[in-house]
């Protein structure tokens, strides 16, 4: 049986539509979120592999 990692979904929504992207680290989950923040999305938000979901203003607080 294939296992694959646990991985945190990213998700945003911007005037085109919705965005879901998976990370495998906590740093590589944060930094795309931020990135999506400065592009302008919205809605954004981290699902971690444990099932927690992070808004953008609780990013500083799940520092890897």
């Amino acid at each position: 049986m294939d296992r694959t990692p646990l991985q945190y979904l990213v998700s945003g929504r911007d005037q085109s539509g919705y965005v879901s992207l998976a990370r495998t680290t906590t740093a590589a989950a944060l930094k795309k979120a931020r990135e999506l923040l400065q592009e302008g999305y919205v809605d954004v938000r981290i699902c971690t592999p444990q099932g927690r979901v992070l808004l953008s203003d609780e990013f500083d607080q799940f520092e890897a």
